[in-house]
């Protein structure tokens, strides 16, 4: 009986060390950070500064690969149905899990199956005239919209976009009606609110550094350094929105010691010098918040959502 004990202590022993090893050892292979948007958009140029301090952090290979497609869902797809290891991973904002439940016409993997780790940014859009509009207030806006019930125009990158259901939490609490134009990303949108064919936009500030544009508000709680003139929409007396909240985020069933690492990897990078200076250059400002945070924060604009886009109206695709 004792030696049988001893036995057993041995092999405790020996298992619990190598689980120590293992976890010393992670990352020991190349990670895959999905990005499920197509390359070059301004999210995509974050995900690869990340993906470099990352590599650099953990002395191990982080690649970005790109599977765009039908809103972002094809890269949560894939994620969902990924091996719970943490070798593969996405890098996103968290429209996927937070309105495209809302406003899609089935869901191809259920929201419990992903895992928050970090946020790393907030995507901040904005209430952006051009420069010769005559409107030169938030307040104008409103009073012009008042008004005019649906007659003020604006673009937003798309149906069901978070500049989109940021505009319709406006018109809902303020009793507003606009004429929405959607579009496929500022991109597409910038030229029309520039030739005039828009009364207002809602762009991100990432995308409209250098052009002929005045921010009238930003769509969120606090300044942004990429627009210092512009007031914060909360600083008008208007109630806070819910700017583009973008992270990390893990199969659901990875082993806690491997999100653990990922957390404080995550955490390391978006403190790092360099990535601060390479999301300044993309007029980006990264906001970490832990896995816990983060999906608090998910699930109260999940609960938002359910909210908001049901009175919006807003046919399913």
């Amino acid at each position: 009986m004792k030696r049988i004990n001893l036995w057993l202590v041995a092999m405790f022993f020996l298992s619990t060390v190598s689980g120590l090893l293992a976890q010393e050892k992670y990352p020991s292979k190349t990670i895959q950070l999905i990005l499920p948007y197509a390359a070059g958009g301004g999210v995509d140029a974050m995900a690869r500064s990340f993906a470099r301090e990352a590599s650099k952090v953990t002395d191990s290979s982080w690649v970005v690969v790109n599977k765009d497609g039908a809103a972002g869902l094809v890269g949560f797809t894939l994620l969902a149905n990924a091996p719970a290891d943490g070798y593969t991973l996405v890098f996103s904002p968290a429209s996927p899990l937070v309105i495209s439940p809302f406003v899609a016409k089935t869901m191809p993997f259920k929201t419990d199956r992903i895992t928050p780790i970090c946020q790393v940014f907030e995507n901040v859009f904005t209430i952006a005239v051009r420069s010769d509009s005559p409107i030169k207030s938030l307040a104008e806006l409103v009073q012009a919209a008042k008004a005019n019930p649906g007659k003020l125009s604006y673009g937003h990158a798309g149906t069901g976009s978070v500049p989109h259901l940021s505009i319709g939490a406006l018109e809902k609490n303020l009793d507003l009606k606009f004429n929405a134009i959607p579009y496929r990303g500022d991109g597409q949108m910038i030229p029309q609110l520039l030739a005039g064919d828009l009364d207002f936009g809602a762009p991100a500030v990432s995308s409209i550094s250098g052009k002929n544009i005045r921010v009238l508000a930003v769509l969120s709680d606090k300044r942004h350094p990429g627009v210092p003139d512009a007031p914060a929409i909360t600083q008008l007396g208007f109630a806070s929105v819910t700017p583009g909240l973008n992270g990390i985020y893990a199969p659901t069933g990875t082993p806690l010691v491997v999100l653990d690492n990922l957390q404080a990897i995550c955490q390391k990078v978006v403190e790092s010098e360099e990535f601060k200076k390479s999301a300044m250059t993309l007029q980006q400002v990264p906001a970490h918040l832990n896995a816990a945070q983060f999906k608090q924060r998910l699930d109260d604009v999940y609960r938002l959502n359910s909210v908001l886009v049901p009175s919006m109206q807003l046919e399913k695709n």
